[in-house]
């Protein structure tokens, strides 16, 4: 055994490098190769790395001289320690030499790209002197590679099957399979002890044979989208460490060594890369529905791809949310999130992804729950470290990757115009590389740029960013300057609280900073969210803004603003309030930053009695020693907020003003440093410093919301969740910033966030006085959250519903349009002509699609209200409430039912033409085409107009749910699933009937004819129908009459021969199809009708009728149903499509 190492390890090196240090290779070189494989052969493949090193080490210090000769670093020595420990493994199983070698990628030992190449030399048997030794393999055992099993299933007639036939072989001992097949054997087919094992676990226990059916399909679905995908991106590493060179430049004794990038490859390599991910998605989708309709797994198998995008992006807290998606669904969120974490988005899912995919096999990945997947993920330490050179690159590509690429695309030209740029290393720390970036001229002279790459290692995240001249790049960003300028205007002309301090102290606590710029003290602020900077500009009025850099993200380049104002600017704000505004309120005299913080600290018993008061005693000794550093403006500007909160809660009570200028307090502390996440329910502040959290958690409770103190790395979260987060999310929005719209960049995604928040629980909205006016009636209805009321007016007018605000108090308006908003209707403020007056205003339409609190207010005002504004139209506005509900649910109310004939009736109809327009506009945004998949009738004098979904209309739109575009996709899928809901509650056989129309339409397509194998029975006697290829299509009979000629090579038994299939158009436009079966084949007229008529009943599922003519000939008929199945057919689909549209009356 100890000879056998000793010769792998020497097999690992060129012959020529062992006879160097042949002489030195001590024993103790050995034993550690010797431990490695036999550590790894167990499972321990962090420690097998370890000694790796070790050895390698071992023998360089040995031979030092000799190798430092020959120029051979001690890295490659332990890269072919690693290698020849690999391939002694992949001889007894080559699954574990694949973990060994992606454990030393995950310990920073060698290159993903490096071990890609060892892998890709261990596959295919070409190291060298491999021949020469004997691989520890049982005699008699197959062993089946993850690419061989995938080929031998993906071309099986019945992959399932076959399948549990290898999973037998396995459990006798005969195959010995790779991951992920291994463990779908276990999962599938267990032993009798591992069985015993898994009915311990929950999951297992509810794996019937259907789902273990679906779990192997999504498999075998996910292996191959993966293996067009996997192979891209492993050329993609390859080339991207070739598209970033390290070569030396200049004269000697001058020259220095830079790292070139070619940026034309590099974008070409974006490019492909992209592509390929396509690729990958559109074979996931098409073998999942493939699967799904050829094995009878529809509702197993159907992805939702809004739920795949969520699991995706879902951060760790938010995994447990999304337990219960299917397989198909987390196949797809799994080729998502595998890409994003491969090319450096390090999200939750995305490390699960990326370590059963390359590690631990992708059946357990879908088998388990998404975050038992991360966990038994992160317990395996499965991270994937990069080379300077791949950082490099990786920097060089997120130049080039969308939306931020187009959005600043004359800087990334400007940057890139010269093809090919130098780094030069300027400085170098454990976390981070700075490198000068140069243009590489003819010749091999460099030309700086004025621009530097910073590359640093933020936890588990690697950050990209480019630092330059600020004068000479300045100019490309002036557009978003001039951007986010307009957007402060309107920022600060729509703040609720007049008080600007208020909002500025919570800044000042998180993101904007007090700094020395030489004898002065500056306010100062560095983002890269144009909102951010809109926001802190509308409240500083900052004196100086420009952008020194720009962050790399996976969003493409995005510029960092910085600004800065004399700090007089905030002492100027204290001063205003301290003389008519929230700090006059709270008894403060300052006319000063300075002048307040003395203030605080004179009064800072007062703020730890109001904080014992909330958290306990425990607290006093930790706040009592944060006075103490009160001096300091680091510590000051964080506690001062928290600390005035407290002090407010303790001398005006907890009331509606109060909460306004908490709110505006926190509202600049979210923006900064917060965070809210409506999935999670969460809204979270964040501190450097415990005792300041504490006062955020005191200062809060003292407002009637409870929070939790964590530590989460090196800082503090206070952490609001549950329903006193909704709270909180609604103050926030009702007394932060305005939301803005249009450009992306300048709309507050924390705030955005908040409205969805806050939309989790019920409003309180009442109303009452209903009065008779001379146009009709009206009402008040007073709508209410977080402690904060509106008292709107209500008048049921001659034509609409029309609900109002108005005031000279402009603050008052806008908080009464945010919180229309918090009831689901978006309403603008608007001014009185000249006057100083102001209003909000919504009518039916807008009211309409508000939230059911509001909608079931105002319902009950009109039915209230019949007499005073008319029978007639009171059921207009009813009914229009109620097609808002349905709106705001997604779908009006579709009647889906059968006719006495049996047809199907699908259909929306309305008395409003706006919602028949609206919802004609909608099928057509999904892409199904009016006169084709729907009719419409607009409404006349009074009477319903209809839209109309043909049965072709609705198999079409399960098709679109499967291969439209990404907006028809969601759009298809969510009205499919609608329908089926209608469809349920009008009972069995109507359920059963649409059932089977969308199953007709996802099939479309999905199947290919060729490599196509069933065996079927006819007339009592089984035939093996083996397709060999088949083709479709159109041309004209000698009158004029369109046909449909469909072609199937097929070979039935031991007879193979080319079919033929006439479809055209009989009687009422009956689509029929004829076929003629041959004197001259093998056995006559009749067994060849025969074997025609297997391959029909093959292919479609039923059997053609069969006429015999008094001339002898056999005529073999297809109907309708027929030429539905033949539409499963890729082949097939288009012409057939083509065919009825061209034929249909």
């Amino acid at each position: 055994m100890w000879r056998r190492h000793r010769e792998t390890a020497s097999a690992g090196l060129s012959a020529a490098l062992y006879s160097v240090y042949s002489g030195l290779y001590s024993e103790a070189v050995v034993s550690s190769v010797a431990s490695a494989v036999a550590l790894a052969e167990v499972g321990r493949f962090r420690e097998a790395v370890q000694y790796v090193q070790k050895a390698a080490k071992a023998l360089y210090e040995a031979a030092k001289d000799v190798f430092e000769h020959v120029k051979i670093t001690v890295q490659r020595l332990v890269e072919l320690f690693v290698e020849a420990v690999a391939r002694v493994l992949a001889w007894v199983d080559e699954h574990k030499a694949y973990l060994f070698l992606m454990a030393a990628v995950a310990a920073g030992v060698v290159a993903l790209n490096i071990v890609l190449d060892m892998w890709g030399l261990i596959e295919h048997g070409k190291l060298a002197h491999a021949a020469s030794l004997t691989p520890f393999i049982p005699a008699g055992v197959k062993e089946y590679s993850r690419e061989e099993a995938f080929k031998v299933l993906r071309e099986a007639p019945d992959p399932y099957e076959r399948f549990k036939e290898i999973a037998k072989a396995a459990n006798a001992g005969r195959v010995k399979l790779a991951e992920p097949w291994e463990s779908l054997r276990v999962l599938i087919m267990p032993k009798p002890s591992e069985e015993k094992r898994l009915m311990m676990g929950k999951t297992y226990r509810e794996l019937d044979e259907g789902k273990k059916k679906a779990l192997f399909y999504a498999t075998l679905a996910l292996e191959e989208a993966f293996g067009v995908y996997r192979s891209v991106l492993r050329k993609y590493a390859e080339e991207r460490g070739k598209a970033v060179q390290r070569v030396k430049v200049g004269e000697e004794p001058f020259k220095n060594v830079v790292y070139v990038a070619d940026l034309g490859q590099i974008k070409q390599l974006v490019e492909e890369e992209e592509a390929a991910f396509e690729d990958a998605l559109s074979t996931l989708r098409k073998r999942l529905n493939e699967y799904a309709v050829r094995y009878g797994l529809g509702d197993l198998l159907n992805v939702e791809e809004g739920k795949a995008r969520e699991l995706a992006e879902a951060k760790q807290a938010e995994l447990s949310e999304l337990n219960d998606v299917n397989f198909s669904t987390k196949v797809l969120a799994a080729l998502m999130a595998y890409r994003e974490y491969a090319l450096g988005r390090r999200g939750a899912f995305g490390k699960a992804a990326w370590h059963w995919l390359e590690v631990g096999g992708s059946a357990r990945l879908l088998y388990h729950t998404p975050k038992t997947a991360y966990n038994k993920a992160v317990r395996a330490e499965a991270e994937r470290p990069a080379a300077v050179e791949e950082m490099v690159a990786e920097g060089r590509r997120r130049l080039f990757l969308k939306p931020s690429a187009d959005h600043y695309s004359r800087f990334v030209e400007e940057l890139t115009k010269s093809g090919k740029l130098a780094l030069m290393l300027e400085k170098e720390t454990k976390s981070s590389h700075v490198f000068r970036l140069f243009k590489l001229e003819e010749g091999g002279g460099l030309k700086e740029l004025g621009v530097k790459l910073r590359i640093s290692r933020v936890g588990e995240s690697i950050t990209y960013a480019l630092i330059f001249d600020v004068e000479r790049w300045r100019g490309f960003f002036g557009q978003e300057l001039e951007a986010g300028m307009k957007a402060a205007e309107e920022v600060k002309g729509r703040l609720p609280v007049e008080d600007l301090f208020s909002y500025m102290a919570g800044w000042v606590n998180s993101d904007v900073t007090i700094t020395r710029m030489g004898r002065k003290r500056v306010l100062q602020i560095t983002t890269s969210h144009l909102w951010q900077l809109a926001e802190t500009q509308a409240l500083f009025d900052w004196s100086y803004v420009t952008v020194p850099g720009v962050s790399l993200t996976l969003e493409g380049p995005k510029p960092r603003f910085h600004a800065r104002a004399s700090l007089e600017k905030l002492d100027k704000a204290i001063r205003r309030s301290a003389v008519g505004g929230w700090l006059k309120m709270l008894g403060v005299e300052a006319g000063s930053w300075e002048g307040l913080r003395r203030w605080v600290v004179e009064n800072w018993d007062v703020v730890m009695d109001a904080a014992v008061k909330r958290l306990g005693e425990e607290v006093r000794g930790e706040l009592e020693a944060l006075r103490d550093r009160l001096n300091d403006d680091k510590i000051a500007r964080e506690a001062i907020a928290p600390a005035l909160l407290l002090l407010q809660a303790e001398r005006l009570g907890v009331n509606e003003t109060t909460l306004r200028y908490f709110a505006a307090v926190t509202s600049g502390a979210i923006d900064g440093d917060g965070y809210v996440s409506a999935a999670e329910g969460k809204v979270v502040l964040t501190s450097g410093k415990h005792a300041v959290a504490l006062l955020w958690a005191a200062a809060l409770a003292a407002h009637d919301i409870k929070a939790e103190v964590m530590r989460v790395g090196s800082a503090f979260q206070i952490i609001v969740s549950g329903g006193n987060a909704v709270k909180l999310a609604r103050l926030y929005f009702l007394y932060g910033p305005p939301l803005l719209e249009g450009d992306e960049r300048i709309i507050n995604h924390k705030l955005a966030e908040a409205v969805k928040l806050g939309a989790k629980e019920p409003l309180d909205i009442r109303w009452e006085g209903l009065r008779r006016t001379e146009g009709g009636a009206a009402a008040d209805l007073t709508i209410s959250a977080a402690g904060v009321a509106v008292k709107y007016n209500v008048y049921l007018s001659e034509k609409v519903i029309e609900l109002q605000f108005t005031s000279t108090d402009r603050s008052r308006v806008e908080l009464a349009a945010r919180l229309l908003r918090l009831a689901g209707v978006s309403a603008e403020v608007k001014k009185v002509g000249s006057r100083d007056m102001w209003y909000v205003r919504a009518t039916t339409d807008k009211l309409a699609a508000g939230r059911e609190e509001l909608r079931k207010a105002l319902a009950e005002i009109v039915e209230t209200a019949r007499k005073s504004v008319g029978e007639e139209k009171a059921k207009r506005w009813l009914e229009k409430l109620e097609s808002g509900r349905v709106l705001r649910e997604g779908w009006p109310k579709y009647y889906v039912g059968l006719m006495r004939s049996g047809a199907l009736v699908v259909s929306f109809a309305s008395t409003n033409p706006d919602s028949i327009a609206r919802e004609a506009q909608r099928l057509r945004d999904m892409g199904l085409v009016e006169g084709k998949h729907f009719s419409v009738k607009m409404p006349e004098e009074g009477r319903d107009g209809y839209v109309s979904i043909l049965k072709e209309g609705l198999a079409y739109a399960a098709w679109l749910s499967v291969y439209g575009t990404e907006g028809q996709r969601d759009l298809a899928a969510d009205f499919v699933k609608y329908i089926l809901r209608r469809a349920e509650k009008a009972g069995k056989e109507v359920y059963e009937k649409v059932k089977k129309i969308i199953e007709e339409g996802r099939s479309w397509g999905s199947l290919t004819l060729k490599g196509f194998e069933k065996e079927v029975e006819v007339n009592g006697k089984k035939h093996t129908v083996k397709v060999i290829d088949g083709s479709a299509e159109l041309e004209e009979s000698w009158s004029g009459k369109k046909l449909l000629r469909i072609r199937i090579t097929a070979e039935v038994g031991d007879v193979r021969r080319e079919y033929e299939i006439v479809f055209s158009r009989y009687g009422r436009n009956v689509a029929m199809g004829r076929a003629t079966a041959r004197a001259d084949a093998p056995d006559g007229r009749e067994e060849d009708a025969k074997r025609l008529a297997a391959v029909i009943k093959a292919l479609t599922g039923k059997e053609p009728w069969i006429r015999r003519r008094s001339d002898g000939a056999v005529e073999l008929v297809c109907g309708g149903g027929h030429l539905d199945g033949f539409r499963r057919y890729a082949e097939l689909a288009d012409a057939i499509e083509k065919w009825l549209e061209e034929t249909s009356r």
